[in-house]
């Protein structure tokens, strides 16, 4: 793995490209990254192939959205951003709208301090999560901070104003009048991210009796979801806060269930990513029309209560599949607050089913640790199949700019890549060739932020943010922002001297059509331009 070789009578000089070392092992019988594995002829040859030592690529091409939870402190943001996290997700429903505007600008402030440290523009994405039911319990009675609700325990559910402030172990509150006229014996319900549930006993008048069937923790202000029970509730509160909070925020992506989805893309307009979330099984049911109007699909597993644990697997590689099939993001979200054997199945089967990201807890620990798993599960994926079976999926004629994306990936398969090189106006060039799944990272420049943040959703995007002028001419300028791309990669241990490097981008000034594909290789030095401040 070493950069240099030695010549005998000459001494010491440096690898040049067909020296470069693609092996985990010293007698050269295991590659790197899976690379035997990845093109063996048949899926059971690949499988046979796996090697438990074969090295792992530095960048994890998985993109990880990290719930941002009330009372954050800078220091915590500053942990998730070193762990790997790419989009900040803010859940409305928690926060007012100023509440909101705050902790916008402070994860803004944090990621520019981010920036400055690691010499770059680090363009996170801000997101918000919209509840698909705006349920959600009151306030700990004082002095209280936390209730463990135990499995077997009975609680009672009451909407009486006079408890707002008053949740105990006895009596839960909840902000929804009405929860009494459509809860019936038997029903469940969902409390929070640690999924506490619990089933409706008897319901007498305003008050439903509960058993608690799963245990969690009761904090201020969660969540209260009805699986399968028909609930109406008032739009134009959510409708009024999201004109606010866009009126107030600069938001990039915004995650919606089915029922809110048409409200908040006229809400917000085209220019924020629409991400469907798919928490019950309903909303499987209307997959095509839901991935139609949206940008992208998040599922969770945990969630899909009309559906058996025992198939929710089914469902999800389906769903994932499907997004593949489209070129659409598709995220998973994890429920977990430790990695244990059978979480790390879990996270990587999703990773090779064909993530694009993955929404998880706010746990720098845990962030690491999963990040580990997925470099090793997007090794493991057996590539010679998923990408005929995307090429197939484009029978001619198809678009110009869909033939670069897919020669460009195939290049990098060919050549073992360390990175393809591109830059883009709108995105979308990036987006085609995540959309192929190339094995190695794809280092998107661009000179707009908004494009810079979305694209941190896209599998293996490294989108870079770049505002000042490279060159006085539009050669010279396509030249040095991909010489800037590639000293990107050598400055982060992406690209070593002598790696092939796959190079996109077009040959007339302001058309975002890409027209040209190279294969480059890393030299052992390289420049950026001398007035980098704002780069």
């Amino acid at each position: 793995m070493g950069e240099t070789t030695v010549v005998q009578g000459v001494g010491k000089c440096p690898k040049l490209p067909w020296m470069v070392e693609f092996h985990s092992t010293a007698d050269g019988k295991i590659f790197n990254n899976q690379l035997d594995a990845a093109f063996a002829p048949t899926f059971l040859e690949h499988l046979a192939r796996l090697q438990e030592k074969s090295r792992v690529r530095r960048k994890r091409l998985t993109q990880f959205s990290v719930i941002i939870p009330p009372r954050i402190s800078i220091e915590h943001i500053e942990e998730f951003l070193k762990a790997g996290m790419t989009v900040a997700l803010i859940r409305m429903d928690y926060f007012t709208v100023d509440e909101i505007e705050e902790m916008v600008a402070m994860i803004r402030n944090v990621v520019d301090d981010f920036g400055k440290k690691i010499g770059r523009v680090y363009p996170i994405a801000i997101g918000l999560d919209v509840s698909e039911q705006e349920i959600k319990t009151g306030k700990l009675l004082k002095p209280l901070k936390e209730i463990e609700l135990e499995k077997g325990q009975t609680t009672k559910i009451v909407a009486k104003p006079e408890f707002a402030n008053r949740v105990s172990k006895e009596f839960i509150y909840v902000n929804y009048e009405n929860i009494a006229d459509v809860v019936k014996p038997g029903d469940s319900l969902i409390i929070g991210d640690d999924n506490i549930r619990m089933s409706a006993i008897e319901v007498a008048r305003d008050i439903i009796n509960c058993i608690i069937e799963k245990a969690g923790l009761l904090t201020d202000n969660l969540s209260v979801k009805l699986p399968n029970v028909p609930i109406t509730l008032p739009k134009t509160e959510s409708h009024e806060k999201l004109i606010q909070i866009k009126e107030k925020c600069e938001i990039d992506i915004v995650f919606v269930g089915p029922s809110k989805l048409d409200m908040v893309k006229e809400t917000l307009g085209p220019t924020v990513l629409i991400i469907a979330k798919l928490e019950y099984a309903s909303s499987v049911d209307f997959f095509d029309s839901l991935v139609k109007k949206s940008d992208g699909v998040i599922i969770d597993g945990e969630k899909l209560m009309a559906t058996s644990k025992e198939r929710v697997f089914l469902v999800q590689k389906s769903v994932i599949a499907n997004c593949n099939k489209l070129g659409k993001p598709v995220l998973a979200a994890i429920n977990c607050h430790a990695v244990t054997k059978s979480i790390v199945n879990d996270i990587a089967n999703t990773v090779i089913d064909g993530i694009d990201g993955l929404l998880l807890p706010p746990d720098p620990d845990l962030i690491e640790s999963i990040s580990l798993i997925c470099k090793a599960a997007e090794g493991a994926v057996y590539q010679k199949r998923l990408f005929d079976d995307l090429v197939s999926l484009k029978p001619p004629p198809i678009e110009p700019i869909i033939s670069i994306a897919i020669s460009a990936v195939e290049a990098s398969f060919k050549s073992n890549a360390a990175a393809i090189i591109l830059i883009t106006t709108t995105g979308r060039s990036a987006k085609l060739i995540s959309s192929f799944r190339p094995r190695c990272p794809v280092i998107a420049l661009t000179r707009f932020g908004r494009i810079a943040k979305q694209l941190m959703i896209y599998k293996g995007v490294i989108p870079i943010f770049y505002v000042q002028k490279t060159g006085d001419t539009f050669k010279e300028n396509v030249e040095k922002s991909i010489q800037l791309g590639m000293t990107f990669g050598k400055v982060n241990g992406y690209i070593r001297m002598g790696d092939a490097v796959v190079v996109v981008f077009g040959t007339r000034n302001n058309v975002g059509f890409k027209n040209c594909m190279e294969v480059v290789f890393a030299s052992e030095y390289d420049t950026i331009p001398d007035d980098d401040e704002d780069l």
